[in-house]
């Protein structure tokens, strides 16, 4: 445990973490110690004994992020700091939701859609809508129905807003509405929802917020600038009585009607998010929004040199509406930056992978070195000028573990065992691996279970009255079967043994 959380930082990082106003905006530049700054305020908090772990919430955006805070505050303050939350918008929501479900008609236990889930989903009911609407793709059905959610619009706000005479508005409008309806049956909430419901359930319960706003003594924002329309929403709904200066004690038992502060940390030179809604303006109407803020600029740079800075301040001052401030590096001047321009994409591969060879040749090994490009479509050219001299490489990214085929089918069955309403889940299951049950007899047993208004798996049940012949039942008594095992091992055995 180390708790001289002061030393070693600067002036603006000692301020930012000991400042105990009721609203704090700690506009960050890069590399300027933000992380450092956000777990050594919170490690202050607990040391000071102004607040206990639990009523701790601090948001990230990533859950790489979130561990990484965790493990800091850790390393500060030991088991002192078990219990906070930190935690991504997204994983905050869900905890919220699973032990508040059922105000919003749900069980507990409901799935939770991925994008591939939701693609999967969208691109089913196109299919049985039959529409033949040119452009009409999953990926940009899906994208329309995120952004309205990102926006805390409904499918019937969705209908209201479009050009009703737009075919293909009208279209994506109607499966909004269906997409919708089949998450409920499914007893599921896809993952922009997990916000959105989060806000509604605020809203709509009163009862609800209050819990949460008295639970969290301070609030801290990570990456604020990225946050979009939804997330500002439910920030501004579990710090109302900061914003509405109603924060007043209870006087039967000295406890405040909402958290102690918040503090938020951003950037608007850094966003990059605002393809996902993300709004800029949230940075830019803190001190609106929370009526006595504070702002503290954290300008030195511990990553970069200063000819590095230099030019990032020369080509970010000529953004509108930005805040001033002025990167500088202790670090030295550095490498100068070197511009070439090619005459074709070839030509800027070969450029880049002639410099690699001569870094090679003056003792920098190739696990050193790193190539960044805009964008993927960039990679072809260089992976062939990479191959053509004989360079070692490798490309980051391609598909993530959790996205691979036989992981999403594994994920389904115990999605299935867990929650058996979820549809698309024992649908994606049915012939994996081969039962001889194809797509046909599949939307048989869908449009049984829409017939009698139940779960897909329900229908399995019924399916002698299909006249599917003895083979298909089989299988189907085979599947349903297996589903009903792994369902009782499940209450007792550990998941890996299912």
């Amino acid at each position: 445990m180390n708790l001289n959380l002061l030393e070693g930082l600067n002036a603006q990082q000692v301020a930012a973490v000991t400042d105990r106003g009721p609203a704090l905006l700690i506009v960050a530049g890069a590399g300027s110690g933000k992380t450092k700054v956000l777990t050594h305020r919170i490690a202050h908090l607990l040391a000071n004994k102004e607040a206990w772990p639990s009523q701790i919430l601090a948001i990230t955006f990533t859950n790489k992020a979130a561990n990484e805070m965790k493990e800091r505050v850790h390393s500060l303050l030991g088991n002192v700091a078990d219990g906070m939350w930190i935690k991504t918008f997204h994983s905050a929501c869900l905890q919220i939701l699973r032990r508040e479900a059922s105000r919003l008609g749900h069980d507990s236990n409901f799935s939770v859609y991925d994008t591939g889930d939701t693609k999967a989903l969208i691109k089913r009911l196109i299919r049985e809508s039959g529409s033949d609407i040119e452009g009409l793709k999953p990926q940009t059905v899906a994208a329309r129905i995120s952004n309205a959610k990102n926006e805390l619009k409904d499918a019937d706000d969705f209908y209201s807003l479009i050009d009703s005479s737009n075919p293909k508005d009208r279209a994506i409008a109607e499966i909004f509405s269906q997409y919708q309806a089949a998450l409920r049956k499914n007893n599921a909430f896809d993952f922009d929802d997990l916000i959105a419901e989060t806000v509604y359930l605020f809203r709509s319960f009163p009862d609800i917020a209050a819990q949460y706003q008295r639970r969290f003594r301070h609030i801290l924002i990570d990456e604020y600038q990225d946050t979009n329309h939804a997330q500002y929403s439910l920030i501004r709904e579990l710090t109302k009585p900061i914003a509405d200066l109603h924060n007043e004690p209870d006087p039967n038992t000295g406890e405040l009607a909402g958290p102690s502060a918040i503090t938020v940390v951003g950037d608007s030179d850094q966003s990059i998010y605002a393809f996902r809604g993300a709004d800029m303006r949230n940075i830019a109407e803190f001190a609106k929004d929370f009526p006595g803020s504070k702002t503290i600029l954290l300008e030195q740079n511990y990553r970069s040199t200063q000819n590095i800075l230099s030019a990032a301040n020369a080509v970010i001052s000529k953004n509108f509406d930005r805040p001033e401030k002025n990167l500088w590096s202790d670090a030295g001047d550095g490498e100068k930056i070197v511009s070439f321009t090619g005459l074709d994409e070839r030509g800027e591969a070969a450029y880049i992978v002639d410099q690699i060879q001569d870094l090679r040749k003056q003792g920098t090994a190739y696990r050193d070195m790193a190539v960044l490009y805009r964008t993927n479509a960039l990679s072809p050219s260089l992976e062939a000028e990479l191959k053509s001299q004989r360079v070692p490489y490798m490309v980051i990214g391609g598909l993530k573990f959790y996205e691979r085929k036989e992981i999403k089918d594994a994920l389904a069955y115990l999605t299935a065992i867990a929650n058996p309403r979820n549809d698309e889940a024992v649908r994606r299951i049915l012939n994996e691996p081969s039962r001889g049950i194809g797509e046909k007899t599949e939307l048989k047993i869908a449009e049984l279970a829409r017939r009698d208004e139940s779960s897909f798996r329900q229908a399995l049940l019924k399916t002698d009255s299909l006249g599917l012949g003895p083979k298909l039942t089989a299988a189907l008594n085979s599947f349903s079967q297996l589903l009903n095992d792994l369902d009782a091992m499940s209450v007792e055995a550990k998941i890996a043994d299912v």
